[in-house]
Protein backbone atom coordinates (compact mmCIF):
# COMPACT_ATOMS: atom_id res chain seq x y z
CA UNK A 1 0.00 0.00 0.00
CA UNK A 2 2.52 2.24 1.02
CA UNK A 3 4.73 1.43 -2.54
CA UNK A 4 1.29 2.48 -4.22
CA UNK A 5 0.95 5.62 -3.14
CA UNK A 6 4.57 6.14 -3.40
CA UNK A 7 4.38 5.11 -7.25
CA UNK A 8 1.00 7.43 -7.35
CA UNK A 9 2.68 10.29 -5.74
CA UNK A 10 5.57 10.13 -8.15
CA UNK A 11 3.22 10.26 -11.15
CA UNK A 12 0.84 13.06 -9.75
CA UNK A 13 4.37 15.15 -9.35
CA UNK A 14 5.30 14.32 -13.02
CA UNK A 15 1.99 14.96 -14.57
CA UNK A 16 1.81 18.05 -12.25
CA UNK A 17 5.51 19.10 -13.62
CA UNK A 18 4.51 18.13 -17.19
CA UNK A 19 0.89 20.26 -17.48
CA UNK A 20 2.80 23.31 -15.58
CA UNK A 21 5.65 23.08 -18.85
CA UNK A 22 2.74 22.89 -20.91
CA UNK A 23 1.29 25.99 -19.69
CA UNK A 24 4.30 27.62 -19.05
CA UNK A 25 5.34 27.13 -23.06
CA UNK A 26 1.55 28.37 -23.81
CA UNK A 27 1.65 31.45 -22.15
CA UNK A 28 5.23 32.88 -21.44
CA UNK A 29 6.09 35.56 -23.83
CA UNK A 30 9.49 34.84 -25.09
CA UNK A 31 9.94 36.41 -28.64
CA UNK A 32 10.11 39.94 -29.49
CA UNK A 33 8.24 41.50 -32.14
CA UNK A 34 8.56 45.11 -33.56
CA UNK A 35 5.50 47.36 -34.85
CA UNK A 36 5.58 50.97 -35.81
CA UNK A 37 4.71 52.57 -31.70
CA UNK A 38 5.26 49.40 -29.79
CA UNK A 39 7.52 46.62 -29.22
CA UNK A 40 5.91 43.11 -27.63
CA UNK A 41 6.59 39.28 -26.59
CA UNK A 42 4.69 36.59 -27.91
CA UNK A 43 4.96 32.73 -26.34
CA UNK A 44 6.38 30.22 -29.09
CA UNK A 45 3.06 28.48 -28.35
CA UNK A 46 1.91 30.47 -31.07
CA UNK A 47 2.56 30.82 -34.89
CA UNK A 48 3.00 34.02 -36.49
CA UNK A 49 1.19 34.37 -39.58
CA UNK A 50 2.70 37.56 -41.04
CA UNK A 51 2.82 40.62 -41.05
CA UNK A 52 0.72 42.83 -43.05
CA UNK A 53 2.33 45.94 -42.52
CA UNK A 54 4.51 47.40 -39.44
CA UNK A 55 0.88 48.14 -37.56
CA UNK A 56 -0.58 44.75 -38.00
CA UNK A 57 0.56 41.34 -36.96
CA UNK A 58 -1.20 38.27 -37.20
CA UNK A 59 -1.06 34.94 -35.21
CA UNK A 60 -2.70 31.80 -35.34
CA UNK A 61 -3.42 29.52 -31.77
CA UNK A 62 -6.05 27.11 -30.96
CA UNK A 63 -7.14 27.04 -34.36
CA UNK A 64 -8.17 30.62 -34.11
CA UNK A 65 -6.35 34.42 -35.31
CA UNK A 66 -4.93 36.57 -32.82
CA UNK A 67 -4.45 40.24 -34.16
CA UNK A 68 -2.24 42.77 -33.14
CA UNK A 69 -2.39 46.06 -34.15
CA UNK A 70 -0.49 49.40 -33.47
CA UNK A 71 -3.43 51.61 -33.05
CA UNK A 72 -2.68 55.95 -34.17
CA UNK A 73 -5.95 56.68 -32.86
CA UNK A 74 -7.99 59.99 -33.24
CA UNK A 75 -9.23 60.01 -29.39
CA UNK A 76 -8.42 58.95 -25.85
CA UNK A 77 -9.20 55.86 -23.90
CA UNK A 78 -12.68 56.57 -22.70
CA UNK A 79 -14.01 58.46 -25.82
CA UNK A 80 -12.88 54.81 -27.74
CA UNK A 81 -14.85 53.02 -24.98
CA UNK A 82 -17.88 54.84 -25.45
CA UNK A 83 -17.64 54.22 -29.03
CA UNK A 84 -17.57 50.85 -28.69
CA UNK A 85 -20.39 51.26 -26.58
CA UNK A 86 -22.34 52.63 -28.97
CA UNK A 87 -22.05 50.53 -31.33
CA UNK A 88 -22.22 47.07 -28.99
CA UNK A 89 -24.85 47.46 -26.10
CA UNK A 90 -23.04 43.83 -25.26
CA UNK A 91 -19.74 45.18 -24.59
CA UNK A 92 -18.36 44.92 -21.15
CA UNK A 93 -14.81 46.73 -20.12
CA UNK A 94 -12.85 46.05 -17.35
CA UNK A 95 -10.28 48.31 -16.41
CA UNK A 96 -6.30 47.48 -16.33
CA UNK A 97 -4.36 46.96 -13.07
CA UNK A 98 -0.68 46.04 -13.19
CA UNK A 99 0.17 47.05 -16.73
CA UNK A 100 2.67 49.29 -18.26
CA UNK A 101 -0.28 51.61 -18.92
CA UNK A 102 -3.95 52.53 -19.10
CA UNK A 103 -6.36 50.34 -20.64
CA UNK A 104 -9.26 47.91 -20.71
CA UNK A 105 -9.91 43.99 -21.19
CA UNK A 106 -13.33 44.10 -23.01
CA UNK A 107 -15.81 41.41 -23.98
CA UNK A 108 -18.48 42.18 -27.02
CA UNK A 109 -20.65 40.11 -28.70
CA UNK A 110 -19.93 39.94 -32.75
CA UNK A 111 -22.30 42.44 -34.39
CA UNK A 112 -22.50 40.25 -37.76
CA UNK A 113 -22.23 36.82 -36.26
CA UNK A 114 -23.68 35.01 -38.95
CA UNK A 115 -20.45 35.64 -41.22
CA UNK A 116 -18.33 34.06 -38.31
CA UNK A 117 -19.94 30.95 -38.05
CA UNK A 118 -19.50 29.73 -34.08
CA UNK A 119 -17.44 32.45 -33.32
CA UNK A 120 -19.89 34.89 -31.14
CA UNK A 121 -17.21 37.00 -28.72
CA UNK A 122 -14.56 39.30 -28.82
CA UNK A 123 -12.09 39.41 -26.76
CA UNK A 124 -9.63 42.03 -26.28
CA UNK A 125 -6.85 44.56 -25.15
CA UNK A 126 -6.17 47.82 -25.53
CA UNK A 127 -3.51 50.28 -24.13
CA UNK A 128 -1.15 53.13 -24.19
CA UNK A 129 -0.81 56.55 -24.26
CA UNK A 130 -1.95 59.58 -25.98
CA UNK A 131 -3.65 58.80 -28.79
CA UNK A 132 -1.46 55.63 -29.55
CA UNK A 133 -2.60 52.39 -28.75
CA UNK A 134 -1.57 48.70 -28.41
CA UNK A 135 -4.16 46.63 -29.04
CA UNK A 136 -4.86 42.80 -28.93
CA UNK A 137 -7.74 40.98 -29.59
CA UNK A 138 -9.60 37.60 -31.22
CA UNK A 139 -12.76 36.82 -32.04
CA UNK A 140 -13.96 32.87 -30.95
CA UNK A 141 -16.88 30.66 -28.82
CA UNK A 142 -16.80 31.27 -25.45
CA UNK A 143 -15.54 27.94 -24.50
CA UNK A 144 -12.30 28.53 -26.34
CA UNK A 145 -12.10 32.51 -25.37
CA UNK A 146 -11.36 30.69 -21.67
CA UNK A 147 -7.79 29.20 -22.98
CA UNK A 148 -7.34 32.31 -25.50
CA UNK A 149 -7.58 34.82 -22.76
CA UNK A 150 -4.52 33.57 -20.43
CA UNK A 151 -1.99 33.65 -23.75
CA UNK A 152 -3.29 37.66 -24.96
CA UNK A 153 -3.26 38.87 -21.39
CA UNK A 154 0.62 37.83 -21.19
CA UNK A 155 1.32 39.36 -24.39
CA UNK A 156 -0.60 42.76 -23.52
CA UNK A 157 1.34 42.91 -20.50
CA UNK A 158 4.76 43.26 -22.35
CA UNK A 159 3.83 46.23 -24.41
CA UNK A 160 6.51 49.02 -24.22
CA UNK A 161 6.09 52.31 -26.23
CA UNK A 162 8.89 52.60 -28.27
CA UNK A 163 7.85 56.42 -30.31
CA UNK A 164 8.40 59.54 -29.99
CA UNK A 165 5.76 60.67 -31.64
CA UNK A 166 3.46 62.93 -29.98
CA UNK A 167 -0.06 64.16 -31.99
CA UNK A 168 0.53 67.88 -31.15
CA UNK A 169 3.76 67.96 -33.36
CA UNK A 170 2.22 67.16 -36.50
CA UNK A 171 2.28 69.93 -39.47
CA UNK A 172 -0.56 71.66 -40.76
CA UNK A 173 -0.06 70.63 -44.00
CA UNK A 174 0.49 66.88 -45.51
CA UNK A 175 2.75 67.80 -48.44
CA UNK A 176 3.99 65.57 -51.39
CA UNK A 177 4.70 65.47 -55.07
CA UNK A 178 0.66 65.04 -56.27
CA UNK A 179 -1.18 67.21 -53.74
CA UNK A 180 -1.14 69.10 -50.41
CA UNK A 181 -3.99 68.42 -47.54
CA UNK A 182 -3.95 71.41 -45.08
CA UNK A 183 -5.15 70.19 -42.33
CA UNK A 184 -4.92 72.97 -39.40
CA UNK A 185 -4.78 71.97 -35.85
CA UNK A 186 -8.27 70.00 -36.57
CA UNK A 187 -7.57 67.24 -38.81
CA UNK A 188 -4.69 65.03 -39.36
CA UNK A 189 -3.94 63.66 -43.02
CA UNK A 190 -1.50 60.76 -43.57
CA UNK A 191 -0.94 57.50 -45.22
CA UNK A 192 -3.40 54.77 -44.18
CA UNK A 193 -2.86 51.11 -43.84
CA UNK A 194 -4.28 49.29 -46.49
CA UNK A 195 -4.65 46.16 -44.51
CA UNK A 196 -7.72 45.00 -46.54
CA UNK A 197 -6.55 45.68 -49.53
CA UNK A 198 -4.04 42.27 -51.11
CA UNK A 199 -2.71 43.85 -54.71
CA UNK A 200 -3.16 47.36 -54.55
CA UNK A 201 -3.56 49.15 -57.80
CA UNK A 202 -2.46 52.85 -56.21
CA UNK A 203 0.47 54.19 -55.54
CA UNK A 204 -0.26 56.61 -52.76
CA UNK A 205 -3.59 56.03 -50.19
CA UNK A 206 -3.98 58.72 -47.44
CA UNK A 207 -6.75 59.62 -45.07
CA UNK A 208 -8.37 62.81 -43.49
CA UNK A 209 -10.12 62.21 -39.78
CA UNK A 210 -10.52 64.56 -36.89
CA UNK A 211 -7.05 65.22 -35.29
CA UNK A 212 -8.13 64.79 -31.32
CA UNK A 213 -11.50 64.30 -30.50
CA UNK A 214 -13.24 63.79 -27.54
CA UNK A 215 -16.99 62.95 -29.30
CA UNK A 216 -17.44 59.83 -30.22
CA UNK A 217 -19.31 60.29 -33.20
CA UNK A 218 -16.45 62.29 -34.91
CA UNK A 219 -14.22 59.43 -34.41
CA UNK A 220 -14.64 57.72 -38.03
CA UNK A 221 -16.77 60.37 -39.75
CA UNK A 222 -16.24 62.62 -41.53
CA UNK A 223 -13.36 61.17 -43.46
CA UNK A 224 -11.50 61.58 -46.87
CA UNK A 225 -10.04 58.42 -48.61
CA UNK A 226 -7.71 59.70 -50.72
CA UNK A 227 -5.53 57.33 -53.38
CA UNK A 228 -3.40 58.62 -56.68
CA UNK A 229 -3.66 55.98 -59.35
CA UNK A 230 -1.05 55.07 -62.22
CA UNK A 231 -2.65 52.21 -63.43
CA UNK A 232 -3.75 53.03 -66.76
CA UNK A 233 -7.53 53.54 -66.21
CA UNK A 234 -9.22 56.48 -66.73
CA UNK A 235 -11.05 58.69 -64.08
CA UNK A 236 -14.50 57.55 -66.06
CA UNK A 237 -13.46 54.24 -66.32
CA UNK A 238 -12.64 54.07 -62.69
CA UNK A 239 -16.05 56.18 -61.42
CA UNK A 240 -17.99 53.73 -63.94
CA UNK A 241 -16.30 50.18 -62.35
CA UNK A 242 -17.58 51.59 -59.09
CA UNK A 243 -21.01 53.11 -59.85
CA UNK A 244 -21.51 49.38 -61.66
CA UNK A 245 -20.21 47.45 -58.49
CA UNK A 246 -22.72 49.62 -56.43
CA UNK A 247 -25.48 48.62 -58.90
CA UNK A 248 -24.50 44.78 -59.07
CA UNK A 249 -25.29 45.04 -54.92
CA UNK A 250 -28.25 46.28 -55.07
CA UNK A 251 -29.38 43.96 -57.05
CA UNK A 252 -28.19 41.11 -55.05
CA UNK A 253 -29.79 42.78 -52.28
CA UNK A 254 -31.67 45.92 -52.86
CA UNK A 255 -31.29 47.49 -49.46
CA UNK A 256 -27.74 47.70 -49.64
CA UNK A 257 -27.48 51.27 -51.01
CA UNK A 258 -30.71 53.33 -50.74
CA UNK A 259 -29.46 55.69 -53.33
CA UNK A 260 -26.71 55.35 -56.42
CA UNK A 261 -25.76 57.97 -58.35
CA UNK A 262 -23.48 58.84 -61.41
CA UNK A 263 -22.66 62.60 -63.08
CA UNK A 264 -20.41 65.13 -62.94
CA UNK A 265 -19.26 67.95 -60.80
CA UNK A 266 -16.52 70.51 -60.80
CA UNK A 267 -13.82 69.86 -58.08
CA UNK A 268 -10.57 71.34 -57.22
CA UNK A 269 -10.15 73.39 -60.14
CA UNK A 270 -11.19 70.21 -62.24
CA UNK A 271 -14.25 68.34 -63.95
CA UNK A 272 -14.62 65.59 -61.90
CA UNK A 273 -16.47 62.42 -62.62
CA UNK A 274 -18.79 61.87 -59.95
CA UNK A 275 -20.58 58.77 -57.47
CA UNK A 276 -23.01 59.67 -54.81
CA UNK A 277 -24.28 56.71 -52.75
CA UNK A 278 -26.58 56.66 -49.13
CA UNK A 279 -25.94 53.52 -47.10
CA UNK A 280 -28.48 52.89 -44.51
CA UNK A 281 -29.89 56.05 -44.98
CA UNK A 282 -27.48 58.29 -42.97
CA UNK A 283 -23.85 57.60 -44.24
CA UNK A 284 -23.36 59.15 -47.44
CA UNK A 285 -20.37 59.09 -49.64
CA UNK A 286 -19.19 61.38 -52.20
CA UNK A 287 -16.47 59.88 -54.44
CA UNK A 288 -14.82 61.88 -57.23
CA UNK A 289 -12.24 60.69 -60.37
CA UNK A 290 -10.22 63.15 -61.65
CA UNK A 291 -6.47 63.26 -63.86
CA UNK A 292 -3.87 65.46 -63.56
CA UNK A 293 -1.20 65.16 -65.49
CA UNK A 294 -0.50 61.46 -66.41
CA UNK A 295 -2.02 60.64 -62.33
CA UNK A 296 -5.50 60.14 -61.73
CA UNK A 297 -7.30 60.67 -58.23
CA UNK A 298 -9.80 59.23 -56.25
CA UNK A 299 -11.02 61.08 -53.32
CA UNK A 300 -13.73 59.98 -51.28
CA UNK A 301 -15.86 62.13 -48.76
CA UNK A 302 -18.01 60.07 -46.23
CA UNK A 303 -19.87 61.88 -43.68
CA UNK A 304 -22.95 61.63 -41.39
CA UNK A 305 -26.41 63.17 -42.28
CA UNK A 306 -29.14 62.53 -40.45
CA UNK A 307 -32.13 64.77 -38.57
CA UNK A 308 -30.15 65.18 -35.44
CA UNK A 309 -26.89 65.39 -36.68
CA UNK A 310 -24.67 66.15 -40.41
CA UNK A 311 -21.06 66.44 -40.76
CA UNK A 312 -20.97 68.40 -44.03
CA UNK A 313 -19.49 71.71 -42.79
CA UNK A 314 -16.62 69.38 -41.93
CA UNK A 315 -16.26 67.83 -44.93
CA UNK A 316 -16.53 70.85 -46.73
CA UNK A 317 -13.94 72.55 -45.02
CA UNK A 318 -11.40 69.45 -45.30
CA UNK A 319 -12.14 69.18 -49.38
CA UNK A 320 -11.57 72.98 -49.47
CA UNK A 321 -8.04 72.29 -47.86
CA UNK A 322 -6.73 69.89 -51.04
CA UNK A 323 -4.78 71.21 -53.68
CA UNK A 324 -3.86 69.38 -56.95
CA UNK A 325 -0.23 70.02 -57.88
CA UNK A 326 1.02 70.50 -61.59
CA UNK A 327 3.61 67.71 -62.15
CA UNK A 328 5.54 67.64 -64.97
Amino acid sequence: MKKFIIILTSVVITLGAGLLGVYLYITHPSKEYELKNYSFKAPDSIECIGYTTNQWITYKFFGEKIFVRDIDENCDLETAKEFVNKISEDAKFEKLEGYPYDGYYYTAKIICWELTGNKDVHIGYILGTDTNYFNIYCECSPSKAKIIKPVIEKIAKTAKYTSDFRLAEKPDVYDCEYLSVYTGSKYYCRECDDTYTIKPDHILALEEKYANTNNPEKIVFPNLDIKVYDNGKSPAELADDRYNSSLELNENDEKFYDVVTRDQKDMFGLKCEHVFVIFQKEFYYDEYYFSKGKYTYRIEAGYIKNQNYSDEADIKEMLDGITIKDIK
